[in-house]
């Protein structure tokens, strides 16, 4: 676990079957604490992640910051799997924003493929109200969508390096680094996605959906 970093978090699908989640939210090994989760709630036009619900209540309830992602499969339509997303995930203030998950490249042009993308990102900000972030490896990034989608915060996965080869830049809003899919967790049997975030607790609160104003209170502070 890279250790220089205070904010740790993890992600996680059906495939990590029943989570202890009051025990991944108490462990503390060289002082790093999860705190933040990203759940995996859809996948294509119809597919929904079989433990999604119980994930999205349990870290609610134990603490821990949460978010939800959709797996995105180039071969279906991007309105009708936003679509799939928006009816699935209700956010609401103090969790992260949307998260499309790309690593799969399929057979379109390129052009094509990203404009696709965007078409989901577009679709799903307009449901929220909030951009979603975009996850997906280092590699995939520099071939496919580097330069492309500049105003989204990143997050990328890079294994087997000390650092991510990536900076925080205008052009790459990076917030977040999957460094291992081999990561030991206390709740969780096997093997699990581990993530650090590039700032502080404060920052990454920052990050989350925040309450809207009220109309009295925003004439207050003016």
């Amino acid at each position: 676990i890279p250790s220089s970093y205070t904010v740790h978090g993890i992600d996680v699908s059906k495939y990590q079957r029943l989570i202890d989640w009051t025990s991944v939210k108490a462990m503390s090994v060289d002082d790093v604490r999860i705190s933040f989760a990203f759940i995996k709630a859809t996948e294509g036009k119809k597919l929904k992640d079989t433990h999604y619900e119980r994930n999205w209540e349990g870290t609610q309830e134990a603490g821990i910051v949460r978010g939800a992602y959709h797996f995105y499969r180039p071969n279906v339509l991007p309105e009708e799997q936003a679509r799939n997303f928006i009816q699935t995930v209700v956010l609401q203030p103090g969790d992260l924003p949307p998260v499309l998950d790309v690593e799969v490249r399929g057979k379109q042009p390129l052009n094509h493929f990203r404009g696709d993308i965007k078409e989901w990102l577009v679709h799903v900000e307009r449901a929220y109200g909030v951009k979603p972030i975009i996850y997906t490896g280092y590699s995939f990034y520099k071939d496919y969508l580097e330069g492309f989608f500049d105003e989204y915060t990143l997050w990328i996965a890079h294994y087997n390096v000390k650092e991510l080869q990536m900076q925080r830049t205008d052009r790459a809003l990076l917030s977040f680094w999957q460094h291992t899919d081999r990561g030991v967790i206390e709740g969780i049997r096997g093997p699990v996605d581990c993530n650090i975030f590039y700032g502080t607790r404060k920052d990454i609160l920052k990050l989350c959906i925040q309450p809207k104003e009220t109309t009295q209170t925003a004439k207050t502070q003016r």
